[in-house]
């Protein structure tokens, strides 16, 4: 997209008007005559800076949008610095344009993309704060945990065997993607003691160079096919929750991290970093299993529980990379952001312990 703003500044009402009779979404003799920018709340969008636009137009029109969601690189430089490291906004950008059409899992309708050479991009995309967002410090109850394993099932799905080629998308195993989380998780241990150290259990934090040396081989053991489209970042901060007859039951947001993969890391990621644990600890096996009857009524054949319980567990320890990439390179750059930073370290560390992960070493 020509001149697309790179900073809120940039973003005012006659750019909006162009944007959205382009799209279709407002009529040829409609403009946008004012605008206000409403951040959003503090923690949301720690690898992007994202706001609200509301509108006001010269006239009325019948299906004009009242307002939108604008997502921009994070103005807070070290978050800025690993989303461009791992090329967040060019798989956030073409995931967009590109496979979110081909699936049946809901995700917000997208009105204008962009990316440049210097990774600047932007999302223009519906304003869904009528719904509820999921919050990670609270964590998932069973009620919420059986939604998202439902549309996760649809998303991975839609996808099963069928990415090979597309380029764009790295593997979890053997890829820039992979070396960087490895060299992430070494890098950032000592961070994520010095911070949350009071989280993480002894029996993991005396196993520190065993599990680093293990990255590679437990990347590989979830990059075994058929793989499909991992999110990479499944977690309730990222879920939107319907909450009127009219609504998805829910709505995925923040596809910057997706992967070609075995799905059930995106699963084990969400129960292990985002889910209560008296919830994960009394229903986990029910919600393996829920998983899989949802692989099989999208018309996915050969995945069984045993198999899926088995990369259940791999998903839950390799999950700690996640963590300590996330807690100990990351900025938390508010009270918000290192309240669920503190929770998924916890909760990781306990489903490790509970479920023997260490014994995959």
């Amino acid at each position: 997209m020509d001149s697309a703003p790179k900073v809120l500044s940039d973003v005012n009402s006659s750019w909006l008007t162009r944007v959205l009779h382009e799209a279709g979404a407002l009529d040829s003799h409609i403009n946008v005559k004012s605008i206000q920018l409403e951040p959003m709340g503090a923690g949301v969008g720690m690898m992007s800076s994202m706001s609200r636009i509301l509108m006001d137009y010269d006239q009325e029109g019948a299906s004009s949008p009242e307002s939108l969601v604008i997502k921009l690189p994070a103005e807070n430089e070290t978050n800025r610095a690993v989303a461009e490291q791992f090329y967040l906004y060019l798989k956030e950008v073409r995931f967009y344009e590109e496979l979110a059409p081909l699936t049946s899992a809901a995700s917000p309708k997208i009105y204008a993309s962009s990316l440049d050479e210097n990774q600047n991009f932007l999302l223009l995309m519906e304003d869904a704060t009528d719904y509820r967002m999921g919050n990670q410090v609270i964590g998932a109850t069973l009620e919420e945990c059986e939604i998202c394993v439902a549309e996760l099932a649809k998303l991975h799905a839609s996808f099963w065997g069928k990415l090979e080629a597309v380029d764009w998308l790295p593997h979890i195993a053997n890829s820039e993607n992979a070396t960087n989380m490895a060299h992430g998780a070494e890098m950032g241990w000592d961070q994520l003691i010095e911070y949350f150290g009071d989280q993480v259990p002894f029996s993991i934090n005396e196993r520190r160079d065993a599990y680093l040396a293990n990255i590679d081989r437990l990347q590989n053991l979830l990059d075994q096919a058929p793989t499909t489209l991992v999110h990479g970042d499944f977690r309730m901060d990222n879920m939107l929750f319907g909450q009127r007859v009219e609504h998805n039951p829910l709505i995925i947001v923040d596809y910057q991290g997706p992967l070609k993969g075995k799905g059930i890391q995106d699963f084990a990621y969400f129960l292990c970093h985002s889910t209560q644990i008296e919830v994960r600890r009394q229903h986990e096996q029910a919600l393996v299993q829920s998983y899989v009857d949802g692989l099989i009524k999208g018309g996915v054949r050969g995945y069984d529980f045993p198999q899926a319980w088995e990369d259940y567990r791999v998903g839950v320890l390799y999950s700690w990379c996640v963590a300590t990439v996330t807690a100990g390179t990351m900025d938390p750059d508010n009270d918000r952001g290192y309240a669920w930073m503190a929770k998924m370290v916890e909760r990781n560390g306990v489903a490790i312990e509970d479920l023997d992960c260490l014994g995959l070493l």
